[in-house]
């Protein structure tokens, strides 16, 4: 077969879609997307646009269409308050490829088969996009390295919080793991395991899904709502990410700390290959400060993970300062944007790219470090 151009694939819409080994997408993310798939909202819309070429899939993307959202949620706090004025005029539908539903994968949501030009993939599945009805922007997150492909397509490009994970390659067992941090963080180390351990708390492990523990459940729950209240950042498909129906049903594995029978927070983490993968996390603001709850959610998520034979615990977006002190690495995300008015392009230009709350640099800008001691 000859190598696709991208005006030879044809790219539809197909619901349900499972992809096929030749994607080489696991298996436990696959299902992870279909699950969710079924908790679509009449504002949040979760397709595989899929590309083939004679009748062969080729190539899939994961997208979200968001409906008739206000543009102005994606900024920081402040300049959300300043443009509010905006109201209807801010409303969008928008195209979304990225990797959230695949448990914020650091990788390129195009899912692509071996040895098809990834290049040519990728412009057919954008270009079928951008020729939606209705839709006024499409939103696609990768690393920078895979984002070049865009630069001719007029998107404009910018680099937006990064991808964290912990590297436990070279950890056999979880002292190992402490042995390999410096000083200064295995000093932290047992100042905030022993703040925790004097409080009397505790972490136990549950595996989902969680639905056959409906009180259990409910304070999770609660604990998600509280987090994405606490959050500056607005996650515009929340209302199908953490769906309490959805998240009943995840196959997933809950991290719970506790303290006098109170739930305090919680991380849970999907299983895939040699990664352990944070798919969600909830604190009690009240209480989970006082006993450092979160940091020792993410030693017990690195002991589970080593205790798995994982080589890498993936934590998501980068949005919080611990998160930042606890990875060993940031893996750079490229946003590449288009919009179909040229007012809109000029308006986002102008106002909108700086100041979102995702927002971490021009594309250009040199690869982001983890932070260190």
């Amino acid at each position: 077969m000859s190598q696709p151009s991208p005006d030879n694939l044809e790219v539809a819409f197909e619901p349900s879609f499972e992809p096929p080994a030749e994607l080489s997408l696991a298996p436990d993310l696959t299902a992870n997307y279909a699950l969710f798939e079924r908790y679509n909202t009449a504002d949040t819309e979760l397709r595989w646009a899929v590309a083939r070429q004679s009748g062969r899939v080729v190539a899939a993307a994961p997208v979200t269409r968001l409906r008739r959202r206000p543009a102005t949620d994606m900024l920081r706090p402040e300049w959300r308050r300043r443009l509010g004025w905006l109201g209807p005029l801010a409303r969008k539908t928008s195209l979304i490829v990225d990797t959230a539903f695949l448990a914020f994968d650091e990788h390129s949501p195009f899912q692509i088969a071996e040895g098809v030009d990834r290049h040519a993939a990728k412009q057919a599945i954008a270009r079928f996009l951008c020729r939606q009805k209705k839709i006024d922007t499409v939103w696609i997150a990768e690393p920078p390295a895979e984002a070049a492909w865009a630069a001719g397509e007029r998107f404009d490009q910018f680099q937006i919080l990064p991808m964290t994970s912990i590297d436990l390659a070279g950890s056999a067992s979880f002292d190992d793991f402490l042995a390999s941090l410096s000083k200064k963080r295995r000093r932290n180390y047992r100042h905030e395991s022993g703040v925790f351990a004097e409080a009397g708390a505790t972490i136990a492990t549950v595996e989902g899904p969680l639905a056959a523990q409906p009180q259990l459940l409910q304070q999770l729950v609660t604990l998600l709502q509280a987090s994405e209240a606490h959050s500056d950042l607005i996650a515009p498909y929340n209302d199908v990410l953490i769906a309490p129906a959805a998240f009943a049903e995840q196959q997933q594995t809950a991290l719970i700390a506790t303290v006098d029978d109170r739930v305090v927070g919680f991380m849970s983490f999907l299983h895939v290959g040699d990664r352990w993968m944070q798919v969600h996390g909830g604190l009690d603001y009240d209480r989970s400060h006082d006993v450092l709850a979160y940091h020792n959610l993410i030693y017990a998520g690195v002991q589970a993970a080593i205790e798995r034979g994982c080589r890498e615990m993936t934590m998501g977006p980068l949005n919080n300062e611990t998160k930042r002190r606890a990875a060993t690495d940031l893996h750079p995300i490229a946003a590449s944007v288009w919009n179909r008015w040229p007012a809109d392009r000029w308006l986002a230009r102008a106002w909108f790219f700086k100041n979102f709350g995702v927002y971490y640099g021009p594309i250009e800008a040199p690869e982001a470090e983890a932070a260190g001691d």
